[in-house]
């Protein structure tokens, strides 16, 4: 009589399978967390850049300065309304109304310039920038040029945070 073969997989076939599982798994977990990084990052910068449009929007709008105070880990941005009614185009913290809480960033900032960007009545800014967030992620945009008359979202060619280093995409 012949001997019957037996179908299926032996114990040391099925925990090879689940190591190779394990690992396939681990680095697919390694990529997603790099990749959510790089993209709370970029937005970070997205919002960055929004708010500044809406802050000079806003000095347009009422027809008076608007300011954005930064900080290493934050920004908070300012109506010009002491003395009222129409400001004195200076910043002026505890007479002037914050109109944005203070915005707790992930990623530390840096910027050229002072630490204050004003818009006058008309939108134009006072001052000119350049706001980086470095990172060894490298994201898609890390920079914003805040000029005169325009704010451009970029990318960083070099590791210095000044306006020419900063191209536009």
């Amino acid at each position: 009589a012949g001997e019957m073969k037996k179908k299926g997989f032996t114990l040391i076939e099925i925990c090879i399978v689940i190591v190779i599982t394990g690992i396939l798994a681990g680095l697919a977990f390694v990529n997603f967390s790099g990749l959510s990084n790089k993209y709370n990052l970029e937005n970070q910068v997205r919002e960055t850049y929004s708010d500044l449009m809406s802050t000079r929007l806003m000095a347009m709008n009422k027809n008076r300065a608007h300011f954005m105070l930064l900080a290493a880990g934050n920004y908070t941005i300012y109506d010009d309304t002491s003395p009222a009614p129409g400001g004195d185009g200076t910043l002026t913290i505890g007479s002037d109304t914050q109109v944005q809480a203070q915005k707790i960033l992930k990623n530390q900032i840096t910027w050229t310039g002072g630490n204050e960007v004003e818009f006058d009545s008309r939108g134009l800014c006072r001052t000119q920038k350049t706001i980086c967030v470095f990172s060894t992620l490298n994201p898609a945009y890390d920079c914003i040029k805040v000029s005169w008359t325009r704010i451009i979202m970029g990318k960083l060619t070099t590791g210095v945070c000044i306006e020419d280093n900063c191209a536009a995409k």
